[in-house]
């Protein structure tokens, strides 16, 4: 287990870790079925999850106050094509959609030349944590393919697409109409959890605002 701290002031690093440690038990939700056109497809799932977290280091001119926190499980299929239990793979806290704290724990093992998905959770509050899960989404990328293994999509709820893409712009992430193998850089393929919403994108390789034919 690591534990890493995302922010200049050293006040906030004693109390972030005791939070950290005093959360070291959590229960593991299992990760449900992808819709039936990813599910096949998939050797492994990584999941997004959101809550925010008002009241935690709530005081007068709080630099990170309020928190969200971003909680990530996966699941992978075993030798047999067996889906095996949820695990956690790490929990970030965020500010104003910047991280503040991320505790990793456990490595990630996905398997080398596998396909998968990242899933952000549907939950009553996830559209006003967008900022803070589309972070999630790219900070998980580096992560994929360190194991050598390939994000086939990213998938939202159909309802917060709309912010994705907004927020995927100020990420120097823009948007193509498809995929043509011209542009050698890092891409990104959104799509909604249900029919509507399907789009590539491109990092830092278009006019910001520009969309490809």
């Amino acid at each position: 287990m690591s534990v890493s701290i995302f922010n200049r002031g050293s006040r906030l690093i004693i109390p972030l870790f005791l939070y950290l440690c005093a959360n070291a038990a959590q229960a593991v939700e299992e990760i449900g079925p992808l819709p039936e056109n990813y599910e096949e497809g998939a050797d492994w799932v990584l999941s997004l999850s959101s809550k925010p977290m008002n009241e935690y280091l709530k005081f007068p001119k709080s630099p990170v106050s309020p928190l969200v926190n971003v909680e990530v499980s996966y699941k992978i299929r075993n030798g047999e094509g067996n889906w095996e239990k949820t695990r956690i793979y790490e929990t970030l806290w965020y500010h104003d959609g910047k991280p503040r704290g991320l505790r990793r724990h456990e490595k990630l093992k996905l398997g080398e030349d596998t396909q998968g998905v990242i899933r952000i959770k549907r939950s009553s509050n996830s559209s006003q944590q967008v900022k803070a899960l589309t972070n999630t989404v790219l900070r998980l990328l580096p992560d994929v393919y360190l194991n050598k293994a390939t994000l086939n999509v990213a998938m939202y709820p159909r309802d917060l697409c709309d912010q994705a893409d907004s927020e995927l712009s100020t990420m120097r992430f823009y948007r193509v109409k498809k995929t043509t193998g011209d542009i050698q850089t890092l891409t990104l393929h959104v799509v909604s959890d249900t029919e509507g919403f399907d789009r590539y994108y491109y990092y830092s390789a278009i006019r910001k605002g520009q969309v490809l034919e």
